[in-house]
């Protein structure tokens, strides 16, 4: 058996949502959810208490490479520091979550209010999926 070793920072590639199937699958079978700077595309899966997640940074709101790339670091990191409240509340179900995060405004937002918005909407998902 190899010794698998786990990143302390960032997101295992367990976590990430890869694949042309289940990125088509997730935005044509899937529910939104919009706070602004943020919309949110998921879907349950058959992954049993997992959740994987898309950042998404369109280039009509940041035409420069830097931009984007800045604001999907932003991304992760809110949703990194944040996933818990995601997967404590999926790991006794019996489905799993598929999640893309979407940058909806041009605006150049701060941390602090990416993550507010990151928390608000990872809630709402759990309270609609638990209903």
């Amino acid at each position: 058996m190899k010794n698998i070793k786990q990143k302390r920072y960032g997101l295992l590639k367990t976590e990430r949502l890869t694949g042309k199937n289940n990125i088509a699958n997730l935005y044509a079978k899937g529910r939104k959810r919009l706070e602004t700077p943020l919309m949110a595309t998921y879907v349950k899966t058959a992954n049993k208490g997992e959740v994987r997640v898309l950042f998404s940074v369109p280039k009509r709101y940041f035409r420069k490479a830097v931009d984007r790339n800045r604001y999907k670091r932003l991304l992760r990191e809110s949703y990194r520091l944040n996933k818990e409240t995601v997967t404590t509340a999926i790991t006794d179900k019996d489905f799993g979550l598929d999640i893309a995060l979407t940058a909806t405004s041009n605006q150049k937002p701060t941390f602090r209010r990416i993550e507010t918005v990151m928390i608000a909407i990872l809630k709402g998902i759990i309270y609609e999926e638990d209903n």
